[in-house]
């Protein structure tokens, strides 16, 4: 009798409790990923609303992304191409950001950074989110995108800047490199996606179009480095002439 109660329970569906059971979350933030459009609506049977199993491998699949660093609204989007063009399109959005990504970023210690830094304030916190330093993973918790950008805080911290100071010149940077990505966007999509989209995105593309992307895409760090490298020789070749030209030009004074 046990089992036909269970049997009659998996064919009835899954309440929103149940299915935060199944996944592992709150119902709390089930509510926000539908609200948001990334599940679909209950079956309302009275008042009550029910999930068939499919949900569960979508939330799964919401999870992997979200893990990988993906926004929900993007996440939503691609994963409203449908289920076959979905999966293309969600592959080939990990392999694109692959090579940029990296796969053990350290986690932040908020009390450390509160010692390190004096505070550090929720809105400092956000900031730091959205120029793309930190990143959520849930329950409170955040890492750092990579372990340089720590690296980097710490070494700025060491200097002497404060973390306002950090974060404003993070600012800039991002500025310039927002204009570099885009750059390069351009490339890929006018080179690559495109003329793939042209030809009607035929399945049997995608392996080559992965290949090439594995080939080209780890250049672009690569060419911004080696450009980065010419600049920077360029500008401390003309700030040693400037101040030797104002040296001279102290001797010269009468």
């Amino acid at each position: 009798m046990a089992t036909d109660r269970n049997t009659e329970g998996e064919n009835k569906g899954l309440t929103i409790g149940d299915l935060a059971e199944r996944v592992g979350m709150t119902v709390r933030n089930l509510r926000e990923w539908r609200t948001l459009g990334l599940l679909p609506a209950a079956e309302l049977r009275g008042r009550v609303g029910y999930y068939d199993e499919t949900v569960v491998v979508r939330v799964g699949r919401i999870k992997e992304l979200h893990d990988q660093g993906f926004p929900l609204d993007l996440i939503r989007r691609m994963l409203d191409t449908g289920d076959e063009r979905g999966e293309d399109v969600m592959g080939l959005a990990s392999s694109l950001r692959a090579p940029f990504r990296e796969k053990s970023a350290p986690p932040v210690d908020l009390a450390l950074l509160a010692r390190k830094w004096g505070s550090v304030m929720p809105a400092q916190l956000r900031r730091a989110e959205e120029l793309g330093l930190i990143r959520k993973r849930g329950r409170g918790r955040y890492e750092f995108t990579s372990a340089t950008a720590a690296r980097v805080g710490d070494t700025l911290h060491e200097l002497g800047l404060s973390l306002h100071e950090v974060l404003d010149a993070t600012a800039e940077i991002r500025a310039h490199t927002d204009a570099i990505a885009e750059l390069f966007e351009q490339i890929w999509m006018g080179h690559l996606w495109e003329p793939f989209l042209d030809s009607g995105a035929p399945e049997e593309r995608l392996p080559e179009l992965q290949k090439t992307l594995a080939k080209v895409q780890p250049l672009a760090l690569e060419a911004v480095t080696a450009l980065f490298a010419v600049a920077m020789e360029a500008r401390i070749e003309e700030g040693i002439a400037r101040e030797v030209e104002r040296e001279l030009g102290k001797r010269r004074a009468p």
